[in-house]
């Protein structure tokens, strides 16, 4: 009977294996994933490090050390490295790298972090630091006696009114969590499988009002929960790590902004843990894979992220690459060598930019002829040109930006995301509702200028000479705000950019400029006017976010002023977007008058700008919430739309913004609400 058995669930297998084989072709027409691929990696988890740094930023206030091979430390460090916009780098616990320390010397820190106690990375470290000139005060370390300890100690560095607890035991539930946490500035507590002593005081003296688990009944527990008091409000869990981290990606879904998709191994954590501050930077999901194939909860997620796929899905063999062309990515050149191997004999450098035909592909290496010599190059440092059967542009579903070399993410995996394979999960070639195989973008808008999109990035031609200088005080006296004590506040500053438009300019520049017109323009009126800040600096020594915002709204309330105006930039991972919207807090004391304050000053933007009305919005913004008088904080324009970013930068349109915003004071005062 036991021979039987045995007998049966091989045929049943071989059956079933028959049939993936025999429907694979059908289903991949019908349901691949389709995205272009860009590969931050090194030749180890301290290089990728490096490589997600210099793509995330060009210079770095402070800056994070990590031990490259203990996680503990590090799961739960990515909101607080956002907060101070600081890159996580990975380095040995007794010295640093040699490669970390160049890092160290391009972004020129302030501050260096050492994350975990002397046991994880020791006091050599330290010495290693000041050889750079960095001095005792400017090495800060961040460590309790255990993991559980100093996820508390990142905790207590950050203001908010929830808290995610996360079973820190193993990394992949904290790593799920970690990008949303970053984006919302929630601090991520690690636990163990019974709640440790300093986690329960933690939460006994926080009280959050918000609490998020991560993970199922079998990392932590409801009724160990309960004992203690926790107020458990929302769980988020899965049969495994993939099913846990695409729930969570699907729950936090409106907090991401950005198109893009991060992607990390699920089995190994140091590639992740570095990219989830990247990831919250941009405001995009991190996801979690396997190495050779993508787990069917994910690419379900990846599949419904789609918007266009190609016309005709003929599937590519990763080998067949004879008709690809690719491009040279590489900073100062790509090397070509005699086999796909690092080891390979250099033959020569082909140049960044240059293009190359792709003849053949083994494993993440395409072979090339170049200048009449024919070898191998990586592929991760070559972009295809023409992925796809059709010429369709992909870009519109984001890029997948992969975590981690081949021997995490491997080539195979990236076929798939692709769509130049097929995966083997049977449930992943199931049929998904079909997509059009093109979206038309919508256009921007064209006052004084055209509007070119090309593929990816709208290109827009503005004329500053259409923007009309106004007289703000046509029709008004100049005297009309006598006695009236207004703050105003050019949001960021300092090491703080604020957004970045995509010609490089700085959301805190643009910000600064509107607030010193603004404040021209008030004070004639007869107006006093402070502001936060008149020069790009921080407004607090011991520069974080929290420390930041809070000196903004001391200022505002220690000086009894009567009106709070934050000046901002919008901005959104889809470059089409634009318009103008203004927020205030229902939690703020005077909340119905800064709503009234809002509508009026949206309203006057609108008539004098001509801008795409946004609506005014009610949220839970820091410096809005805890300010004693009537608030608002104006987003006048979105700095990731190129013509509103050209806008943005011209001193004509900065000038017509604060006459708007001064016409809506104007008239917040001319019609006061009626009294009850």
């Amino acid at each position: 009977m036991k021979g039987l058995g045995l007998l049966k669930k091989i045929v049943i297998s071989i059956i079933t294996s028959l049939a993936v084989v025999l429907s694979t072709p059908l289903f991949v027409q019908a349901s691949p994933l389709a995205y272009p691929i860009e590969r931050l990696a090194g030749e180890d988890r301290v290089e990728t490090a490096i490589d997600i740094s210099n793509k995330g930023w060009q210079s770095a206030e402070t800056v994070i050390l990590c031990e490259y091979s203990d996680y503990a430390d590090s799961i739960a460090s990515t909101p607080f490295a956002v907060s101070i916009n600081a890159p996580i780098l990975l380095t040995h616990g007794d010295t640093i790298d040699p490669r970390v320390v160049e890092e160290i010397q391009r972004l020129d820190p302030q501050k260096v972090i050492l994350l975990g106690g002397t046991g994880v990375l020791k006091n050599s470290i330290e010495k290693d630091l000041t050889k750079l000139g960095l001095t005792s005060d400017q090495i800060e370390r961040i460590g309790g006696a255990d993991r559980y300890e100093t996820s508390i100690l990142l905790a207590k560095r950050l203001n908010s009114d929830s808290l995610i607890l996360a079973n820190g035991d193993d990394f992949p539930d904290a790593l799920s969590a970690a990008s949303y946490a970053g984006i919302k500035q929630i601090p991520i507590v690690l636990t163990s499988s019974t709640l440790p002593h300093s986690v329960i005081d933690y939460y006994q003296e926080t009280q959050p009002h918000h609490l998020v688990v991560i993970g199922g009944e079998g990392v932590i527990s409801s009724e160990d929960l309960a004992q203690n008091n926790f107020a458990l409000e929302t769980r988020l869990g899965g049969q495994d790590r993939y099913e846990t981290n695409a729930k969570i990606v699907s729950a936090m879904q409106s907090s991401y902004t950005s198109n893009n998709l991060f992607l990390a191994s699920g089995l190994t954590f140091p590639d992740a843990v570095a990219g989830t501050v990247l990831a919250s930077k941009y405001k995009a999901p991190l996801l979690l894979s396997e190495k050779d194939d993508i787990p069917p909860s994910v690419y379900a997620l990846m599949r419904e992220h789609m918007q266009v796929e190609p016309p005709t899905q003929e599937n590519v063999s990763s080998a067949d690459t004879s008709l690809k062309i690719g491009q040279i990515t590489a900073n100062g050149g790509l090397r070509l060598r005699d086999n796909p191997s690092p080891t390979g004999s250099i033959l020569l450098t082909i140049p960044q930019g240059e293009t190359i035909d792709l003849i053949a592909q083994e494993n993440e290496w395409y072979k090339t002829t170049y200048q009449s010599t024919t070898g191998w190059v990586s592929a991760t440092y070559v972009k295809i040109a023409s992925a796809n059967p059709a010429d369709v542009d992909l870009a519109i579903n984001g890029t997948v930006l992969i975590l981690g070399g081949p021997g995490v993410i491997s080539a195979q995996t990236r076929n798939i995301i692709e769509g130049n394979a097929s995966s083997e999960y049977p449930s992943n070639l199931k049929d998904f509702p079909p997509l059009p195989t093109g979206i038309k973008k919508p256009e921007l808008p064209s006052r004084g200028g055209t509007v070119t999109p090309p593929p990816q990035i709208p290109v827009v031609t503005y004329d500053p000479s259409k923007e009309v200088l106004i007289d703000p005080f046509k029709g008004f006296s100049t005297n009309t705000l006598n006695g009236k004590k207004i703050l105003v506040d050019p949001g960021h500053g300092g090491p703080d950019s604020g957004a970045i438009g995509p010609n490089q300019t700085y959301e805190k520049d643009n910000n600064l400029a509107i607030a010193l017109a603004l404040k021209d323009v008030l004070e004639k009126a007869g107006a006093k006017v402070l502001l936060t800040r008149d020069k790009d600096v921080s407004i607090v020594n011991d520069y974080s976010e929290l420390n930041d915002l809070q000196a903004r709204v001391d200022l505002a309330n220690n000086n009894n002023v009567d009106l709070f105006v934050s000046i901002h930039n919008d901005s959104f991972g889809k470059p089409e977007v634009h318009g103008t919207s203004t927020f205030y807090d229902s939690r703020n004391p005077k909340s119905n008058e800064s709503l009234h304050l809002a509508n009026s000053v949206q309203n006057a933007f609108i008539d004098i700008i001509e801008t795409q009305n946004r609506e005014v919005k009610q949220a839970p913004l820091y410096v809005l919430g805890n300010t004693n008088m009537p608030a608002i904080l104006l987003e006048t324009a979105f700095i990731s739309n190129p013509y509103e970013e050209a806008r943005l930068q011209n001193p004509t349109f900065q000038k017509n913004v604060a006459a708007a915003i001064f016409h809506g004071i104007f008239n917040y005062y001319k019609n006061p609400i009626p009294e009850s």
